[in-house]
């Protein structure tokens, strides 16, 4: 009996850190499994995933020695200290998330995948998927909370019919009330969670609006503003005068052209270019040293055909990069009114 114990002790496998710490989970119950995973950040959850998905049909004699290899360590060095906090720490060191890179506050720890957070997980395609029944209002809120490019993402993969009472709704909204925060989390989450203070939440408005529909490409943004302005032309020309758009880059001074060119890749740049009238791509080529524009010249006659959808992601990307230098400050929006001192 002692020779049998002592034999299965011996049985060694080949595996990774990441690869143990999926078995363990894969062995735990489903509730004790989530307890652990909520702890961890979302790069760390998708390599545990990716790790599940990877193995093989799991042996028990390899469940064992996981399992073993586990409850020894935490028998020899978890003394003293609160056991889910050890397991969680033991969880993260096999990740390799130990030594840096990712650092999580513990008072962070508890009730962190939760609700509207938890959507930052999902793909935007299975969150528009999630969204295409609930009350424009909702989808509204949701989108509000995204960063603008994700927001555009999940609008592209709403119902047709309600993008534009998504837009007009987002436009709307300026702040929304603890509690109704409150209630959408817990919607979302089934479960309750008080939220802290009393103080208003600002979200959404006409220039969210505008940056979402910056981002939506395909001419998606013009069937929606279009749309809004049957209804509420007033709302729409605030949503439009908010926006920037590929072609608005002809309104940008020599110096601030200048900075944008200098910033762009050029395999990016040169695609952009592809789609640009003529006066906007003089403009910008005239804005470049003269061996650049040279160059560039030369590639745009020599390159052949590209697929429209290239050039437009091309064009939303230096759109991307102009927004991003006006808010650094290094250069002025056409029609911003100021000047460069």
């Amino acid at each position: 009996m002692a020779d049998d114990k002592a034999g299965a002790k011996d049985v060694e496998f080949d595996l990774s850190g990441t690869e143990k710490a999926a078995i363990l989970l894969l062995s735990l119950g489903k509730e004790s499994a989530e307890g652990i995973l909520k702890h961890l950040n979302p790069r760390e959850v998708q390599r545990l995933g990716n790790a599940m998905s990877d193995l093989d049909k799991i042996g028990h004699d390899k469940v064992q020695f996981v399992m073993t290899d586990f409850i020894e360590t935490l028998s020899q060095d978890a003394l003293g200290v609160d056991p889910g906090e050890y397991a969680q720490s033991l969880m993260s060191d096999a990740l390799g998330g130990g030594g840096g890179g990712y650092s999580m506050d513990a008072s962070m720890l508890a009730d962190q995948v939760r609700g509207l957070e938890a959507l930052k997980w999902m793909h935007p395609s299975a969150i528009a998927n999630m969204l295409r029944n609930e009350h424009p209002q909702v989808v509204a809120i949701i989108l509000s909370y995204f960063d603008a490019e994700t927001a555009a993402e999940v609008l592209r993969g709403i119902p047709e019919r309600f993008q534009a009472e998504v837009i007009y709704r987002v436009a709307s909204l300026s702040t929304i009330q603890p509690r109704a925060l409150f209630d959408l989390n817990e919607v979302l989450e089934n479960a309750s969670r008080d939220g802290e203070g009393g103080k208003l939440a600002s979200i959404g408005g006409v220039k969210r609006a505008a940056e979402m529909l910056n981002l939506v490409g395909g001419g998606l943004d013009t069937k929606i503003l279009e749309k809004i302005s049957e209804d509420n032309s007033d709302m729409a020309t605030s949503i439009q005068d908010k926006m920037f758009v590929f072609d608005d880059i002809i309104g940008l001074e020599d110096r601030g052209m200048q900075t944008l060119v200098a910033d762009i890749p050029q395999d990016v740049l040169l695609l952009a270019l592809k789609g640009a009238e003529k006066d906007l791509k003089e403009k910008i080529l005239n804005n470049m040293s003269k061996r650049q524009a040279d160059i560039m010249r030369d590639d745009l006659e020599a390159g052949g055909p590209v697929k429209l959808s290239e050039v437009e992601e091309s064009q939303r990307k230096v759109v991307q990069i102009v927004r991003r230098l006006a808010d650094e400050g290094k250069l002025m929006l056409p029609g911003s009114g100021e000047e460069f001192v």
